[in-house]
């Protein structure tokens, strides 16, 4: 894979800023998607208000009167001009998008193009808010949002993010851009996996450009000496994980630039929080995942699950590679109760033979 260009002399964008670091080998598009997508009559959707614009795209949300439902629609509203790749990209999001039929990722309801002849595509209207917007109100010490988002509702919300990005590897399709500002939380337990306009289908090869957001980014993407590919899931995974246990980026802080030097060479520290301990399986399960080597990394998120949920339920995370004596007192924790009770039918006993012994003495 050629390297990419790379020009660290940039200024500070906000942290979570996706940058696409153009292969200078990328072939121009000769495809044209939109010419595929059907005409869509014209009054079928009723514009409400924009919800915002971002990357290349706008949201709306309009009514669609065929259904009686409203619906958010993702426009491009500088169609005219956009060069091929960025058309061909933004229908690959929605078809890529509405193919990936699982609860915890955004569904795709109709795809087309409207009588001005831009292309568009009606998704769930989500309400709630993202979990970066999430983790920023835990930072700041909001009490509504602490308490309705404890460390444990965070971990099992991230469970169901790796259970969405499992299913999408399963269809050889990777996100690229994983991290808290693509994870939405519903007002009613929700969580979905948003925003697939950089996902590739590796079985096809469409992944032609190096992207993410920098501390969700893996090394190998920046310093391209890896063809984009699961693992950069996996490690952008362990970031969000991070985030979750520390409520903050991995290398929060720090220019950019500087956080692509110390990605591309594994320098990312230990998470931890001021005032508080992180459990030491949490921890090491962060930094497996994001490890510099991706062979060193979890192969697949189920891997990833698998140890989150070890955890939670009270066991060492394989990636802790724990001792006997940590495995005991794990057991021991597990099983306090019993643990109890064994002490107490023992004092018990002792008190009643040395009861019995100083009787017939």
């Amino acid at each position: 894979m050629e390297k990419p260009s790379l020009n660290l002399n940039v200024p500070d964008p906000d942290a979570e800023a996706t940058i696409i670091l153009e292969d200078e080998q990328r072939e121009t598009e000769t495809e044209d998607l939109i010419s595929t997508l059907p005409l869509k009559p014209q009054d079928r959707y009723k514009f409400i208000r924009s919800i915002g614009f971002g990357g290349m795209k706008g949201v709306l949300l309009v009514h669609d009167r065929d259904t009686g439902r409203d619906v958010a629609m993702a426009i491009m509203p500088d169609f005219r001009d956009r060069p091929r790749h960025d058309l061909n990209r933004f229908v690959r999001e929605a078809k890529i998008t509405a193919k990936l039929e699982h609860p915890n990722i955004v569904p795709v309801y109709d795809i087309g193009i409207d009588a001005s002849g831009s292309p568009f595509f009606t998704m769930k209207y989500l309400r709630g808010s993202t979990l970066a917007v999430v983790l920023k109100r835990l930072r700041s010490g909001d009490e509504e949002t602490m308490e309705k988002f404890p460390q444990s509702r965070l971990l099992q919300l991230f469970i169901r993010v790796c259970n969405a990005v499992a299913f999408a590897h399963s269809m050889d399709i990777c996100h690229y851009d994983l991290k808290p500002g693509n994870i939405h939380c519903g007002d009613f337990g929700e969580v979905q996996v948003i925003d697939w306009g950089l996902a590739g289908d590796i079985s096809t090869g469409t992944a032609g450009q190096i992207k993410g957001t920098p501390g969700y980014m893996a090394p190998e993407l920046i310093s391209g000496t890896a063809s984009p590919g699961k693992a950069a899931d996996i490690y952008a995974l362990g970031g969000i994980l991070y985030a979750i246990l520390t409520l903050d980026s991995p290398l929060a802080g720090l220019p950019q630039p500087e956080i692509l030097r110390r990605t591309v060479s594994g320098r990312i520290p230990v998470p931890t929080i001021s005032g508080s301990q992180l459990p030491t399986g949490l921890e090491a399960i962060c930094m497996k995942a994001m490890a510099l080597d991706p062979a060193d990394r979890y192969q697949n998120p189920m891997e990833l699950r698998k140890d989150v949920n070890a955890v939670l339920s009270g066991y060492a995370a394989t990636a802790e590679k724990a001792s006997a004596g940590r495995n005991f007192f794990l057991f021991l924790r597990r099983n306090i109760y019993l643990v109890i009770i064994v002490i107490l039918l023992v004092i018990s006993g002792v008190s009643a033979y040395v009861a019995w012994y100083l009787y017939r003495n």
